[in-house]
């Protein structure tokens, strides 16, 4: 802005992409899409504000194809403003997060517009929800609702099962099952979060932790066999979920 530059600012992250277009210096379009959702002007100018980290490149002597911003010192307080604002939230810096509710409910007590975004944003990612009218609105009832505990957000797991077979751990104990350390560390690097381990089809949901040297083995212990009457041998898929 300082040096009158005219051109297209691109933002990209894997949930959305941004642009901010300056003509002569001078912030005259804003936008921001994600699949088929489009948001324009101020509130795609505060969305991108709301961005931790993302790469960008600047296209020179490209043209805005209109304008909804009118320049000058107003959007840099707006940015400053904005800025301001989300310093103030604590939502997770990947907003390719899926909102859902917690598993553990509990009774908190919230009013009609918390109440109308809790019933709309189950399933969804963060940035989809946000990429909507009254995006700094929508932050601030999102950032609430996380802090209550009445959401979580989670990474969405896009990892296929796996069919391994059944093998014996003796001892005392139930409910956590054990993978090879380099199935564990392949998980874990793709998920970056907490999980725990499905198996199928059983459904059952158990605590999962890695052990060396069983590739192609579900290590379950003996209480855990006889609850889910499986053998040595036996062939499970299994998936990890968070």
């Amino acid at each position: 802005m300082s040096t009158g530059r005219t051109g297209r600012l691109l933002v990209r992250t894997p949930y959305l992409e941004g642009e901010v277009f300056l003509q002569n210096g001078q912030v005259v379009h804003a936008r921001v899409r994600s699949g088929e959702k489009v948001l324009e002007g101020e509130d795609a100018l505060d969305l991108l504000t709301g961005i931790k980290r993302a790469p960008y490149r600047f296209e020179p002597e490209v043209s805005p194809p209109h304008t909804t911003l009118l320049g000058g010192l107003a959007v840099s307080a707006r940015l400053a403003e904005a800025e301001a604002q989300w310093r103030g939230l604590a939502l997770p810096a990947d907003w390719g997060y899926v909102l859902r509710l917690p598993a553990r409910g509990g009774a908190v007590e919230l009013g009609p517009e918390a109440l109308r975004v809790l019933a709309q944003v189950e399933g969804k990612r963060i940035a989809e929800v946000l990429l909507a009218p009254g995006t700094l609105r929508l932050a601030r009832i999102l950032h609430t609702l996380l802090q209550m505990g009445a959401l979580e957000a989670v990474p969405l797991v896009e990892v296929p099962p796996v069919s391994l077979l059944v093998l014996p751990i003796y001892g005392p104990g139930s409910g956590v099952a054990y993978v090879d350390e380099a199935l564990f560390a392949e998980w874990a690097r793709a998920i970056r979060h907490g999980f725990r381990l499905r198996l199928k089809p059983a459904g059952v949901v158990m605590e999962v932790r890695p052990r060396p040297n069983i590739p192609g083995r579900l290590g379950l212990l003996e209480e855990d066999l006889r609850r889910l009457r499986l053998r040595r041998g036996d062939k499970v898929e299994v998936v990890p979920e968070v």
